[in-house]
């Protein structure tokens, strides 16, 4: 919007009716250290030939000839051919002492004629240049003095001032903070209100003594600078401790009260390992009375939460803040954590000051009110929890029977009964739910680090091969949670048969040669009254080739040759004078 209007203004102009048109058409601001701005008025017109236009303009701005910078004419004269002409004049910026962020120098043309009386019109709008100030650079500002103070009078003062002979050319405010060593509280003295004002190199700031009709020691006033605010430079301020300063008491004949409020600061989160990180509780103290303690305070505290003192973290009873005459007082404690192996999760604690009380019984009041009393207590065990089945044992019917093992890792036990969830394994199973087994809840109960769960083994009274049972469990859950599994989650149950005689044959279709001592050979039983057999076995996956063949099998073959997956077997034996096939499928895994 701004673009279009200056296009219509410039389009106006165009179309006036002056012979001659003046304005400012640039300026180049400048620094102190600078040779200096400009600014450049330009002609434009319609008339031909030579001419001279003399241009008379205003000054004004926040910038002071002769301070800021080099005074100058207030009319200049600008040669014109053929209706065109500018003349650039310089702005010569003086090194002033004054400390600013910049001043200003705006200026209007005021009127303009020509020599040859063509009629000319001026664009009087003012023109900003800004000189940008460097003293604040080079200026420091410090305490460089103060007197002494008595209650009833006089005040005590400070001085604040700038560096070398420098000014303030806006106002700058001073922020002090108490330094170590003062005893003066906010009961004794008022202020002081630090403002260096325009035009002034320091400040005599008056600190109010007040009169508290109490009897006391001579008091000491010890001041830092912390920070400078004014304009947008960033001054730099000596930071060291100034002092003291002294207030006297008058004579005052009311003795002191010493007491003194205690707060929870800060309550930090302990966790439990990995790694360990202790806790703590932070407190401090603030004077309330006429002066400070002179006794430590003992503070006694109470912990609170779901988490247990003795069995999540070392025990508690009561901290000393320390003597702290001229300050606030403050003390940190502690708190170890127990490293307990119980998944449990996050739990919380929570501190409480119950009392707290001095040697010489001072009043001390203690305030419960802070919220970050309340805090997480981290459990890392909880993190690392999973299950998985740790060991197996096979069965017979008619005994003994299996069983299957689940545990957590690394000797860590539940705050809460785990349930486990399992399924069965199509492939490599041929064992039947409550047929030939049944299988109880899978439950690690709260406390415990594992638990040997019974599978009962059905005893059917037929002759059978032995079975097998391939699951897998899933995870479990809690009350609070979900537990995930770990890598051992598979387990294979052989479950032999008791039933069959040895004048007939029993061939598995499940084979897992893997080193464990279990089921490592493909063993066919009765096959000690069928001398002169012989077994070939199949790869089904790769198109029925011939993995294993054996003339009069003596129950050896470990799986040499063959990868886990589907195979098929032909066993050939002699019976009854002829030779009878049995033909099957077999799963081998490893």
């Amino acid at each position: 919007m701004k673009l279009i209007l200056l296009m219509l203004v410039v389009v106006a102009h165009s179309v006036s009716a002056a012979d001659y048109y003046v304005a400012i058409t640039n300026h180049a601001n400048t620094n102190e250290s600078l040779p200096g701005g400009s600014y450049t008025i330009t002609v434009t017109g319609t008339a031909s030939g030579t001419d001279t236009l003399t241009v008379n303009f205003t000054i004004s701005g926040t910038a002071v000839p002769g301070v800021h910078y080099q005074a100058f004419p207030q009319q200049i004269k600008i040669p014109v051919t053929d209706g065109n002409g500018s003349f650039t004049f310089p702005v010569i910026p003086v090194q002033n002492r004054i400390v600013e962020d910049y001043a200003e120098v705006l200026l209007s043309i005021q009127s303009a004629t020509a020599t040859s009386s063509a009629s000319v019109d001026v664009d009087a709008t003012p023109t900003t240049l800004r000189i940008y100030d460097d003293d604040w650079i080079n200026t420091i500002i410090s305490f460089t003095g103060s007197t002494n103070g008595t209650e009833g009078g006089p005040n005590a003062t400070i001085t604040a001032s700038l560096s070398s002979d420098y000014i303030a050319g806006q106002v700058i405010w001073i922020n002090a903070n108490f330094g170590a060593g003062t005893t003066a509280g906010f009961t004794d003295i008022d202020g002081p209100t630090l403002r260096i004002d325009s035009g002034q190199h320091n400040v005599i700031a008056d600190i109010n003594v007040l009169d508290d009709k109490v009897k006391e020691d001579t008091e000491l006033i010890y001041f830092e600078i912390t920070n400078i605010t004014g304009g947008d430079f960033e001054l730099r301020y000596d930071a060291t401790t100034y002092g003291p300063i002294y207030v006297f008491d008058n004579n005052d004949t009311i003795e002191p009260v010493r007491s003194a409020n205690v707060f929870i600061n800060y309550v930090g989160s302990p966790r439990e390992a990995s790694p360990q990180v202790d806790g703590y509780i932070s407190l401090y103290s603030i004077p309330s009375g006429d002066e400070f303690l002179r006794q430590p305070i003992t503070v006694k505290v109470r912990m609170e939460g779901n988490a247990i003192e003795g069995v999540d973290y070392l025990p508690l009873d009561s901290f000393v803040i320390p003597v702290s005459k001229y300050t606030d007082g403050t003390v940190t404690v502690l708190i170890h954590p127990i490293d307990d192996n119980i998944i449990e999760g996050n739990e919380y604690i929570h501190a409480i000051l119950v009392s707290a009380s001095t040697p010489t019984g001072d009043p001390i009041t203690v305030y419960n009110n802070n919220p970050m009393a309340t805090v997480p207590f981290y459990d890392d065990d909880f993190e690392k929890r999973s299950v998985g089945i740790s060991a197996v044992t096979n069965g017979r019917e008619g005994g003994p029977g299996a069983s299957l093992t689940l545990s957590y890792p690394d000797s860590l036990v539940s705050a809460e009964d785990l349930y486990v969830n399992y399924h069965v394994i199509p492939a490599g199973t041929t064992a039947t739910v409550d047929v030939d087994y049944i299988m109880p809840p899978l439950l690690i109960p709260a406390g415990l680090h594992s638990a040997t769960l019974p599978i009962n083994i059905i005893d059917d009274r037929k002759v059978e091969s032995t079975e097998y049972l391939n699951l897998q469990i899933d995870g479990g859950y809690g009350d609070s949670t979900i537990y995930p599994v770990n890598s051992d989650s598979v387990a294979v149950i052989t479950i032999e048969d008791n039933d069959s005689s040895y004048t007939r044959l029993c061939i598995p279709n499940v084979f897992t040669p893997n080193g464990d001592g279990r089921n490592d050979l493909f063993v066919i039983r009765g096959l000690e009254n069928y001398p002169g057999s012989r077994l070939s076995v199949y790869n089904l996956l790769r198109g029925g080739a011939l993995v294993y063949r054996s003339e009069n099998y003596d129950n050896s073959w470990d799986g040499r040759g063959a990868s886990p997956g589907l195979y098929s077997y032909i066993l050939e034996v002699n019976e009854s004078g002829r030779r009878k096939i049995y033909r099957g499928k077999l799963v081998i895994i490893k």
